[in-house]
């Protein structure tokens, strides 16, 4: 009972004239430079749900830690029962504007009306967040399907200048990092945002480095192998068919590889980013369109001559009289 009172009234003392709204750093006007105010930040989840190649995006679900200080939340534990810490709804409280810099959408995923923050005697704010975000990358497909590509978070305080509030990353004693069946992904550190002009860091804008990998046995398996069969196939038909000479056989065949491979370039098109470079798979299929297509047209040649070269000896041999 003593301690639920004095946690009352801790807490009617520490909001009493507090404004959630209201940000306590504005060192740009008032003339304050004794240290910018830190916002701590701990990348503790990451889970890779989906690469758009073709809008060169990939999607996000990721947790992360953030800790930071607002002065007006302090008090002397022994005046409330050594109470050191307490645990308030988030919408109760100022926190930075933090926001993914270079996506297309951010959310947070966590509820105010559930989400819950722990406020420490110093005035230190310890908060876990969930959110999902789609980031541009700019994708390469020049070695798919083996490609790697390196992209990154990137996250922001939109408002603050440099002197006001910063980031500092903290590494997080245990990561989780999950990929896609498709991709695979592995986190290399973080970093500041460079300037453009003078190359110095701005603290304000943060980015983890990621290597995004793809698995290629999907496209092995299911293209790479089934159209080397195919075209295998189709030259054994062509060459070792008993009517090997027969125009007609060798426009069927032909009309089937390009019908197949049409298909596999379709899928090809709509997986991949227009691009000026062709990929390793584009090379393949093209190659192989190249060696049959020149395995239709010796055929269809040798038969030809085949036929001219017989209706000749016929007629000076008088054999078809």
């Amino acid at each position: 009972a003593n301690f639920m009172n004095d946690n009352q009234r801790l807490y009617i003392d520490l909001f009493k004239n507090y404004i959630s709204y209201q940000s306590p750093y504005n060192t740009g006007s008032t003339g304050l430079r004794h240290g910018q105010a830190k916002v701590f930040l701990t990348l503790k989840y990451s889970h890779l749900t989906q690469v758009i190649e073709v809008q060169m995006m990939h999607n996000h679900v990721f947790g992360m830690e953030l800790i930071w200080r607002d002065p007006r939340l302090t008090w002397n534990p022994e005046e409330y029962n050594n109470i050191s810490y307490i645990y308030v709804r988030s919408r109760d409280l100022w926190m930075p504007e933090l926001t993914a810099c270079e996506s297309s959408s951010f959310s947070l995923l966590t509820s105010e009306r559930r989400q819950k923050a722990k406020v420490n005697s110093t005035g230190h704010i310890e908060m876990f967040l969930i959110g999902h975000a789609s980031f541009i990358c700019e994708f390469s497909v020049e070695d798919f399907p083996f490609d790697q590509h390196w992209c990154f978070y990137c996250f922001a305080l939109p408002i603050y200048d440099e002197n006001e509030l910063i980031f500092v990353v903290r590494d997080a004693s245990s990561q989780i990092v999950m990929d896609s069946s498709e991709w695979r992904m592995k986190l290399h550190g973080s970093r500041y945002r460079l300037e453009p002009d003078t190359n110095k860091e701005d603290p304000t804008m943060i980015y983890f480095d990621l290597l995004l990998s793809r698995r290629p046995s999907f496209w092995i398996f299911l293209m790479i192998i089934p159209s080397f069969l195919l075209g295998f196939l189709i030259l054994l038909g062509l060459f070792f068919g008993k009517e090997k000479n027969n125009l007609n056989v060798s426009v069927d065949l032909g009309l089937i590889a390009f019908t197949s491979f049409t298909f596999i370039i379709g899928i090809l098109a709509d997986s991949l980013p227009q691009s000026d470079h062709i990929s390793i798979l584009g090379r393949y299929i093209v190659f192989e369109l190249f060696i049959i297509t020149a395995a239709i047209l010796s055929v269809s040649l040798h038969g030809a001559l085949s036929s001219a070269a017989l209706a000749g000896y016929t007629w000076m041999t008088g054999e078809g009289k």
